[in-house]
Formats: structure tokens, C-alpha cells, sequence
């Protein structure tokens, strides 16, 4: 007997509906199955534990080749992906390979500033190895030679982490010759030799900035500096002078111009400002009006 078009279709309709159906039901058992293994990988594995990786990394002159040209979309993706792979802070062993991954990124373009900058961030505040930053800068300084932000960066990581005041001062006189480098790095590098105790250098120094200053700020700052390198050669000259004359005359001076009047100094020296020290008969001490704190280490 034979079926007519309407009966063909329904049959047709049947079985593939039945197909579907058990079509369904293996997709929703291999969810099911799919799930429970998952489930229970993630029950044996601590996704935010500490972990070991490996970077196998090409070196940069490598990478450029097979860049085809596109250097900068290649140097643009490797930066990226290292941003991101030191913000994984679970990966234990990732700064095992910091300098190798910002070495490669710079050989690629060396005259991409930003991994310079973020790659040497990360190497002091995360991997606490300044020299490795400080290499990294001076590659950027050399390829970069009209930029002085690489050496000022270096600069004062060297000031403020080693603690190297003529490393700092070496790389901040650098910076200030620069074309186009901003004037407080003038500033800083007188700083720096104040802190590495040559205050007559720094003096001289300070003195061309305050003669010279092109802004409030600026000469404030230097004043303030030959201020305090005045008072710290007058003050221990005083002190010394008072003692003498408390030894001399069995008494302390009642002025500091009884030093003058007594011929142990020419002249009673008085600060930047030309104001004169604080004196306390009682106690014979002598102090600045104006006391700064730059030599905290």
C-alpha cells in the first residue's frame, strides 16, 4: 500500500524529530559530563595559587624578521602581553624573565619609549632589582639621545634607592644637557651634589640659579638651598667662637656681637637673608631662623 505525499511527511517529520531529540539528549549528557569534569578540576586546582610558568621568548633581532615589516604591530603586541603577564602576580617565577621580555621589546623598536619607562616601573617597584632598571634606561638613553627623561628617571632611581649620590648627579647632568629638557633638572643636580657633601660646588651652583631664575619657584629653591648651605658652615664656626670666649672670660657672650668686640671674629656672620642667628645668652646655643631637612637619607 502506498503512502500518499501528506503521509510521507508525516512519517519524515516523525523520525527526524526522534533523531533530534536523542540529538539533544547526547549534547545535554556531554554538558552534563563536560561540567562534572570540570568541576571537579576546579575543585583540585587553586587558580590564584602561587605557579611556575616558562617564556620562551625569540630575541628581538629575531623577532623583527619574522615581524614581515610590521615592527611596531609586533613590538605593540609584546608590550601589551607583558603588561598584562606582570599584573599576574600568582606566577611565583615571571620576573625570571622580566629584562629578557623588555630587552627583546626594545631590540625590536628602540625607539619605542614606553617599555622603557613601564618596563623599568616594573623592575623597581615589583622585581626591586634597580640595576636591571638602570640598564634598561641607559639602552633607551643611547637610542633615544635627544630624550632626557631616561636619564632623569635613572637618575633618581639612583638617588632614591641606592642611595648613589654621584651616579645620580652623573645621570641628571646628562639630562640637563639635553635639548629641551625642563630647568628643575639644573635644580636637582645641584641637589645631588649638595647631598654628596661638596657644599661649595653646590653653592656655586645654586648661586648661577638664583642669579639667573626665570620663575618664582625656581629662585625660591635656590634660595632656600644657599640658605641652608650658608647656615651649616656659619653655625659650627659660632659654636666654636662661643666656646673660646666662655673659656676666655669664665662667662657666656650676652650678644653674639660681644664675639666681634672681644677680636675672635672680624665680623659676626649672618645668614642668606641677612638676618642675623638666633643667640641664647642663657645657654650659649646658636641656631638658624629657618631650618630645612634636605640631608635625610
Amino acid at each position: 500500500m502506498t503512502r500518499g505525499p501528506r503521509e510521507e511527511g508525516r512519517v519524515a517529520r516523525q523520525r527526524y524529530g526522534l533523531k533530534g531529540r536523542w540529538l539533544a539528549l547526547a549534547a545535554l549528557s556531554g554538558l552534563l559530563l563536560a561540567s562534572g569534569m570540570q568541576a571537579r578540576y576546579d575543585s583540585t586546582v587553586d587558580y590564584f595559587g602561587d605557579r611556575n610558568v616558562f617564556v620562551s621568548l625569540p630575541s628581538g633581532k629575531t623577532l623583527k624578521i619574522l615581524s614581515f615589516g610590521y615592527r611596531n604591530l609586533a613590538a605593540d603586541l609584546l608590550f601589551i602581553w607583558s603588561i598584562q603577564f606582570y599584573s599576574t602576580y600568582h606566577i611565583a617565577n615571571r620576573f625570571d624573565f622580566l629584562e629578557r621580555v623588555y630587552e627583546a621589546i626594545t631590540d625590536i623598536t628602540p625607539q619605542y619609549r614606553e617599555p622603557y619607562i613601564i618596563g623599568s616601573l616594573i623592575m623597581v617597584h615589583e622585581a626591586k632589582d634597580v640595576p636591571m632598571a638602570l640598564r634598561l634606561l641607559e639602552k633607551g638613553s643611547r637610542h633615544n639621545p635627544a630624550e632626557w627623561l631616561f636619564d632623569h628617571d635613572a637618575g633618581f632611581y639612583s638617588y632614591k634607592y641606592l642611595k648613589d649620590f654621584p651616579r645620580a648627579e652623573r645621570y641628571y647632568n646628562r639630562a640637563a644637557a639635553k635639548p629641551g629638557a625642563p630647568e628643575f633638572i639644573r635644580r636637582i643636580k645641584a641637589h645631588m651634589v649638595y647631598l654628596s657633601d661638596d657644599p661649595q660646588t653646590a653653592a656655586r651652583m645654586y648661586l648661577d640659579i638664583y642669579r639667573n631664575a626665570r620663575s618664582t619657584l625656581e629662585r625660591d629653591s635656590a634660595f632656600n638651598h644657599l640658605y641652608q648651605i650658608k647656615a651649616e658652615a656659619d653655625l659650627p664656626q659660632l659654636k666654636a667662637k662661643i666656646a673660646e670666649y666662655r673659656q676666655n672670660f669664665g662667662r657666656l657672650p650676652r650678644a653674639l656681637s660681644e664675639l666681634a668686640r672681644a677680636g675672635l671674629v672680624r665680623e659676626v656672620p649672618r645668614d642668606f637673608a641677612g638676618n642675623e642667628y638666633v643667640y641664647d645668652p642663657q645657654t650659649g646655643t646658636v641656631t638658624a631662623q629657618r631650618i630645612f631637612r634636605w640631608k635625610k637619607r
